[in-house]
């Protein structure tokens, strides 16, 4: 069952923080993502840029210091509680960190999303749901680049055989769901397919900025 928490957190909105979630092996990829360079840096270091724009600290979720390739030095960094469990468990660490603060997520292979995706994001955040974000074009709720706000906090402690699924959370919780301006700048890249398709993307984005 679901708990009724959201009304206890609908004063006045929480401070936002950020994470990046990088806690991910890329076995289909192949290597780290937040070590791929789509920009000129490691992907981990662009969307800690990114997300330091909107937030007022920034960390970026790990599973282990000891794994973490070069890209990651230097970088705030909060571990996972359960490294198993995926997402749930970094946002999780976030929460039992700072659990006032409303927390920015976005994955780390999550390359075509920019600042204007993100100030679309926090200007319709509503700090009295669950979350606040984006649908796809098929409705499902995209919960890696998402502002989630104190009162899901509980919603990650539920048991769950299979671990906590984000975009349950979304769907059944109560969240704030809204169109995405450009839907195709929330794709993840999971494959080398993905990778590569990307990467002819962003190349004919910027030919055609150019222009």
């Amino acid at each position: 069952m679901i708990p009724d928490v959201v009304s206890a957190h609908r004063s006045s909105a929480a401070s936002l923080f950020g994470l990046v979630l990088a806690g991910g092996r890329g076995t289909r990829l192949g290597r780290d993502k937040g070590s791929l360079d789509y920009h000129g840096v490691p992907q981990v270091r662009w969307a800690v840029g990114l997300l330091e724009r909107h937030c007022e600290r920034v960390w970026v979720s790990l599973r282990s210091r000891a794994e973490a390739p070069d890209a990651y030095r230097g970088l705030p960094v909060l571990l996972d509680a359960d490294s198993s469990e995926g997402p749930a468990a970094g946002l999780r660490a976030a929460f039992r960190s700072a659990p006032e603060a409303a927390w920015l997520l976005l994955a780390a292979d999550m390359p075509l999303v920019g600042s204007e995706l993100l100030s679309a994001l926090v200007e319709q955040r509503r700090p009295d749901a669950i979350a606040t974000a984006f649908r796809h074009a098929d409705g499902t709720p995209e919960p890696l680049c998402a502002i989630w706000e104190p009162a899901a906090a509980p919603f990650l402690e539920l048991p769950a055989p299979s671990g906590v699924s984000l975009r349950r959370v979304l769907e059944d919780g109560g969240a704030h769901l809204i169109d995405c301006p450009t839907p195709d700048r929330l794709r993840s890249v999971n494959t080398p397919a993905d990778d590569a398709s990307i990467r002819e993307l962003l190349r004919d984005l910027r030919e055609r900025d150019a222009k």
